[in-house]
């Protein structure tokens, strides 16, 4: 049995194309992820894609304490269904602490596949100093693990690995889904929600503001809200990254708030412009070529290198981002070859996974 782990949105959209792999090869693949009130996302993309999976635990919330103590709470979940189900032969995930932890202390391999590993400096091409604590406390316990080409083999050494145990992939994780998107104005969310599709249209994405690498929740993607409605005759859609009745609250007379979790063929394709909080849909937007504006409190090494390479723009003063938006929104971004450098799938991957743990 092949236990993956999915703690985040980006993970589930990650591992789709891993499950659906090893089960093609015969693997007994068990899935599972966590699940809280205000934290739904990543077990409602492994439902809307028909993943089976079974929850154990939940979010931990915004504090320290209240993460930890979520962490114990999950890994007796994990502990107990293995009582039942037997233990796996190896562990796959997104270096998840609450499953890496649990996996090692069993004796199950672990097989981590990350990309948040060190926070960087704007402007800062060299190799990054400051390790996540996410990465410190599962990394080291890796047997295998991989990461993006676009991050320096030094930074990985650093987890006590050696040379043989880590391995880069010629791609960026998002153009596993990305690029595999069709425009089909079936699937057009605009009509959903009853937009008007002769409108260019802006989607507005939240921070992670509850992560813990985010020291504090910058208010300037609130603050450009009302200033795009002012200054474009655009659609301003938001999609909530926790709480959706505030934001109901505070915009819903201007702008749309989108209720439910769409696969990326419902936006990417009918999107102008992005401005977002986060990561992962900056990476996607800058994929799919939609110009992308980030309001980023932190800096990790994807930031540096879309900023670096003119595929992405970052501001955190919302007139200065309105100015943007005036200039590059319809204006298509050439990206592709930024995000793929080889073969974009999972076989290497699991070639070496069955070699080396599963032989």
């Amino acid at each position: 049995m092949v236990w993956i782990d999915v703690a985040t949105p980006k993970y589930a959209m990650f591992f789709i194309g891993m499950i659906e792999a090893l089960e093609k090869k015969g693997y007994e693949v068990l899935v599972t992820t966590r699940y809280a009130p205000n934290y739904t996302e990543a077990k409602q993309i492994l439902e809307i894609h028909n993943i089976p999976h079974i929850v154990l635990g939940e979010y931990g919330g915004a504090t320290l304490l209240e993460k930890f103590e979520a962490r114990i709470f999950r890994q007796k979940e994990i502990l107990d269904l293995f009582r039942t189900r037997g233990v796996p032969k190896v562990l796959i995930c997104g270096a998840v602490v609450d499953s890496v932890q649990v996996a090692y202390g069993i004796g199950i391999p672990v097989v981590n596949i990350y990309d948040t590993p060190a926070f960087t400096k704007a402007g800062d091409d060299s190799c990054p100093r400051e390790l996540t604590a996410v990465a410190r406390l599962t990394l080291p316990f890796s047997s295998l693990f991989f990461y993006p080409f676009i991050f320096p083999k030094k930074l990985m050494l650093r987890f006590a690995l050696d040379e043989n145990q880590i391995e880069s992939y010629p791609f960026i994780d998002v153009a596993l889904w990305i690029n595999a998107i069709k425009k089909d104005s079936k699937k057009d969310f605009r009509i959903r929600y009853g937009l008007d599709t002769s409108k260019p249209t802006i989607l507005v994405r939240e921070e992670e503001y509850k992560a813990h690498y985010v020291k504090e929740q910058i208010p300037t993607i609130y603050e450009v809200i009302p200033l795009l409605k002012q200054g474009l005759d655009a659609n301003i859609v938001i999609m909530p990254r926790y709480e959706k009745e505030l934001l109901m609250r505070d915009f819903g007379d201007y702008a749309t708030i989108l209720e439910e979790k769409l696969k990326p063929e419902e936006f990417y394709p009918f999107l102008d412009l992005f401005i977002g909080g986060g990561g992962t849909m900056n990476l996607e937007a800058v994929c799919y070529g939609i110009p992308t504006i980030s309001t980023r409190s932190i800096w990790l090494i994807h930031d540096q290198y879309l900023i670096s390479n003119h595929l992405m723009f970052w501001s955190q003063d919302a007139k200065e981002i309105l100015e943007i938006a005036k200039k590059m929104i319809g204006k298509r971004v050439d990206s592709k070859s930024y995000f793929v450098r080889g073969e974009c799938n999972f076989n290497h991957i699991i070639y070496r996974i069955e070699k080396e743990i599963l032989c």
